[in-house]
């Protein structure tokens, strides 16, 4: 008899159990994760249940709570690869990247062939910007097996620490694998376009387009490079296309507008630049464009305006020269370069003469680092002639010479050279 209550009782228990479990996984199913947690925390600890809470967590953004849970199954078996597994992706979630890397370089000790853990292990290293070991760790894998993203990862590694030759390189292996792949084309034609290599530009986009012909930045690519080869009637045909879809951009505009340019083809010209304009007023090649366009095409008033605003982006104003000369004379002169530095207070003179102070520095500078009395006499004598016969108080001279120390100074110091002079010769 008692067997037999056990015997029930051990059912009863198992019924409760399957049924609870079941709860769970109901409201897992559900996608509810906070009762399904609940349900969990009734129920008495096991490490396979305290993972699916964790995971739990995870879903409900709650990564504290599950990497707490996670680091309690590790500290109890730390040989449990979920739970490793689990916990490397929360320290990964919340941008601890180092941890997540000492976790999967332990999986892999557990696990030395095991892949999931290989792609994971460079995926943190791509995260923490260490591009020479990720490069080490996806050659090994490529020895192997080979895997377009990994050849692209590998690429865009290479084009992390300026090696273009070698990103060019495995760009174009993933492509071989993987045509379609939109990101390794895209990335593979803005090194194209950086180094200037436009045929190959115009070569890999055709690839692409060939096999997706609505892709507006890859179509945009194709026509810049054939702008650059000046065949001009197909730059235009691919970006008026664009343009026709849609596309306003600044630079589908320009290279239009320079492609019309370019075939003397100057009221589209106008009407391209001009949009360009809109957004980047500021750009000198287009503001050329723009003024030749329109005074081409008899919009005499805009094309000047457009060619003035060319010249005034070009050319800076009086008061920045002033401030890069003024602190260049500065520099050269606590560098103890004194004729860089004289140069340099010369052409500040040129700038703005009404500063007197300005030549001051430069009869300093010839007075009592270069020995030269002649020069620093001409240089005192300039300063003293922009005064009038007696200090007048102006807001735009410094406080110092506005009380006449300077000019006393000076005066003071023509008469000590004269002297000095005077002595010389006897």
């Amino acid at each position: 008899m008692k067997l037999y209550n056990a015997i029930l009782f051990l059912l009863f228990f198992c019924a409760i159990t399957v049924a609870q479990e079941k709860a769970i996984h109901q409201a897992i199913n559900r996608y509810d994760y906070e009762q399904a947690i609940h349900l969990i925390n009734k129920e008495k600890y096991s490490a396979d249940l305290e993972l699916i809470k964790a995971k739990c967590y995870k879903n409900l953004l709650q990564f504290d709570k599950a990497t707490k849970t996670l680091e309690k199954i590790v500290a109890a078996d730390s040989l449990h690869l979920q739970a490793l597994n689990e916990l490397a992706d929360c320290y990964q979630s919340v941008g601890n990247y180092k941890k997540a890397e000492t976790i999967y370089n332990k999986c892999i000790r557990l696990e030395p062939e095991n892949k999931y853990f290989r792609f994971s292990q460079i995926n943190i290293l791509y995260k923490l910007k260490e591009w020479k070991r990720t490069i080490d760790k996806t050659m090994e894998v490529l020895t192997t097996d080979s895997i377009p993203l990994l050849y692209s990862l590998a690429g865009d590694c290479y084009w992390q620490i300026e090696k273009n030759d070698s990103a060019v390189h495995y760009y174009k292996k993933t492509l071989a694998l993987a045509p379609e792949d939109y990101n390794t084309t895209f990335k593979l034609a803005k090194i194209y376009l950086q180094t200037q290599r436009y045929n190959e530009m115009i070569s890999c986009t055709n690839d692409y387009i060939s096999i997706d012909s609505t892709n507006k930045t890859i179509n945009q690519y194709n026509g810049i490079g054939y702008c650059f080869v000046q065949e001009f009637e197909k730059a235009i045909d691919r970006l008026s296309k664009l343009y026709n879809d849609g596309d306003k951009s600044f630079t589908t505009n320009y290279f239009l507008g320079a492609s019309y340019f370019d075939i003397q083809d100057y009221y589209p010209a106008y009407e391209h630049l001009t949009e360009a304009y809109d957004v980047d007023s500021t750009n000198l090649n287009l503001l050329y464009y723009l003024g030749r366009s329109a005074i081409l095409s008899g919009k005499f008033q805009k094309g000047t305006a457009a060619l003035q605003k060319g010249l005034e982006v070009m050319t800076p104003k009086d008061s920045v020269l002033y401030n890069y000369h003024s602190t260049l004379a500065l520099g050269y002169s606590r560098w103890s370069k004194h004729q860089e530095a004289i140069l340099h207070y010369e052409a500040c003179l040129k700038l703005k003469p009404e500063i007197k102070m300005t030549m001051y520095s430069i009869a300093s500078i010839y007075d009592y680092s270069l020995k030269n009395q002649k020069q620093a006499l001409k240089y005192y004598n300039m300063f003293l002639n922009a005064f009038p016969k007696e200090p007048e108080k102006s807001k735009d001279e410094p406080k110092k010479e506005l009380n006449g120390t300077y000019y006393s100074a000076v005066k003071n110091r023509i008469e000590e050279i004269k002297t000095e002079s005077f002595f010389k010769e006897k």
